[in-house]
C-alpha cells in the first residue's frame, strides 16, 4: 500500500516538474500610445497607396495597427494605422488636439477615420526609445489556466477535538480562474474566481485518526479542491485561498478533516506559474 502511494506520489511530481509550471491566458488587447515625438504618413485605402503626406501625433493619442504590409519595392514593412476618434476622447489633453483642428502639421479631428502608415523598424525604434508605448485597455477579462506545483500553508479551523492547526501540503493540481487586468500598462492583475483542483500529500496519525492505532501513522495521497483571489503585481503575487481535502485509503476513510474547510493565505513569487504578457499586433 505504501509502496504504491509512494510510487503514485512520485510519478505526480514528475509530472509535475515537467508540467507543473505550464500556464495559459488569452492575449490582453491593447493600443499603441504616443508618448514623444513621432511621425506617421498617409495611407490611401482605396487605392491602398502609400503617401509621402506626413502628420505629427500629439501626445496621448492612441492608435491600432490595422494591417501588416510588405512594400515590394524594397521588401520592408510597414504598418496601416488608425487612430483613436479624438472627438470622443475626454480629458485636457485631448482636448487641445481637438483644438488643433484643419492643423497640416499635427493629427486633429479633422483625421477621425483617416489611415496612417508607418514602417515596422520605425515603430520599433519609437518603442525602444519609449516615443511610443503599449496601452492596454481595461477592465479587461480573459481566461487563465495551467498546472503547477505548490506548498500552501492551510490553516484547518478547531474540529474532532483538535484545536487549530497550520499544516504545509505539497500540492500538484491544474486551475481554471478569470483574470481581470487592473493596470494600461503594467502586468497588475486581479485573478477571481480562480478554481484548482489536484492532488495533495495529507498527514495521517493518531490525532486526527482514530483507526491508526491499528494501521500506524502516514503519508496518504488526497484530493484537493480549492477556489479564492490571487493578485498579480508582474511576478509577485499574493491571495486567499478556501479549500476543501479528502484522503484516499483505509487509512485515510477516518480522517478528521475529511470535507472540512481550510483556508491558506499565499504569498510568493509566481504563484500561478509565468502568466507573462503576450503581444497581439491587431
Amino acid at each position: 500500500m505504501k509502496k504504491t502511494l509512494l510510487s503514485t506520489f512520485i510519478a505526480c511530481l514528475i509530472y509535475g516538474l515537467a508540467f507543473g509550471q505550464q500556464s495559459q491566458s488569452t492575449d490582453d488587447p491593447f493600443y499603441y500610445q504616443v508618448a514623444g515625438l513621432v511621425y506617421v504618413k498617409e495611407f490611401n485605402a482605396v487605392t491602398r497607396a502609400k503617401t509621402i503626406t506626413q502628420k505629427i501625433p500629439k501626445e496621448p493619442l492612441k492608435f491600432k495597427i490595422v494591417s501588416k504590409e510588405t512594400d515590394a519595392t524594397d521588401n520592408s514593412t510597414y504598418y496601416v494605422v488608425q487612430f483613436l476618434n479624438i472627438a470622443d476622447e475626454t480629458g485636457n489633453a485631448i482636448a487641445a488636439v481637438a483644438a488643433l483642428k484643419s492643423s497640416t502639421t499635427f493629427i486633429n479631428s479633422d483625421d477621425n477615420n483617416k489611415f496612417y502608415w508607418i514602417r515596422k523598424d520605425e515603430l520599433d525604434n519609437y518603442m525602444t526609445n519609449d516615443f511610443v508605448k503599449k496601452s492596454y485597455r481595461i477592465p479587461n477579462l480573459s481566461p487563465t489556466y495551467g498546472a503547477n506545483i505548490s506548498l500552501p500553508f492551510k490553516l484547518r479551523p478547531k474540529t474532532g477535538g483538535q484545536n487549530i492547526k497550520i499544516t504545509p501540503d505539497l500540492t500538484l493540481g491544474g486551475y481554471l480562474g478569470a483574470r481581470w487586468r487592473l493596470s494600461h500598462k503594467d502586468p497588475f492583475y486581479l485573478s477571481f474566481p480562480v478554481v484548482s483542483l489536484g492532488l495533495s500529500t495529507l498527514t495521517i496519525n493518531d490525532n486526527n485518526n482514530s483507526s491508526t492505532t491499528n494501521k500506524g501513522d502516514g503519508t496518504v495521497l488526497g484530493i484537493t479542491g480549492s477556489w479564492g483571489a490571487v493578485f498579480q503585481l508582474k511576478d509577485f503575487q499574493f491571495g486567499l485561498i478556501m479549500g476543501w481535502d479528502r484522503a484516499a485509503g483505509e487509512l485515510g476513510k477516518d480522517w478528521i478533516y475529511n470535507d472540512k474547510p481550510w483556508y491558506s493565505f499565499s504569498i510568493g513569487f509566481s504563484f500561478l506559474g509565468n502568466n507573462a504578457d503576450k503581444d497581439k499586433e491587431k
